[in-house]
């Protein structure tokens, strides 16, 4: 089984602050299998000293409506700190996936947070697999893009088609 799990932040950086979370479960074969999805609370920010940068805030501002209403203006924001544990609780046995994402990003990131809140990471590292490199073996592959560009949730549900169909051409 694979999760594929997408950050929104408001920098580029390790130290970035986390706007949303998302996630996907999928087999190989490109099923999903279950879905989470997190809005963070801006507020609950500020306690824990993230660093935003001014070129990521702008990038937003040029983003798409629909983009940020779904990660700023989503009613449903929890804070930080249950944002993450929600998340750690919905991956269940951490070892029984292997981890998609970005591998410079994503993870760095969200390790980040995780020692800031004061939680041990529950990724084990060695479990995370990049999507990049996955690209490069395989020369990519086309797929449609649905949904909105830097929802997190719909980065991941076009995430981990691609990366199936990936893993299906190596296989």
């Amino acid at each position: 089984m694979n999760i594929t799990f997408d950050l929104e932040t408001l920098g580029n950086n390790f130290n970035s602050p986390i706007v949303q979370i998302a996630a996907v479960k999928f087999t190989d074969q490109g099923v999903i299998t279950d879905k989470f999805t997190r809005s963070i609370d801006i507020k609950s920010l500020e306690m824990y000293d993230f660093k935003c940068d001014y070129s990521t805030i702008i990038f937003w501002l040029e983003q798409s409506k629909e983009a940020i209403g779904s990660v700023f203006l989503n009613d449903k924001r929890t804070d930080i700190l249950k944002s993450i544990y929600d998340f750690k609780e919905w991956i269940g046995k951490a070892e029984d996936y292997c981890y998609w994402s970005h591998a410079t990003f994503d993870p760095v990131i969200l390790r980040n947070a995780c020692e800031k809140i004061n939680l041990d990471e529950f990724i084990p590292f060695w479990l995370h697999c990049d999507i990049r490199t996955l690209t490069r073996l395989t020369g990519g592959v086309q797929i449609e893009r649905k949904g909105n560009h830097h929802n997190a949730l719909d980065d991941c549900i076009y995430q981990a088609e691609y990366i199936s169909k990936c893993l299906q051409l190596i296989k």
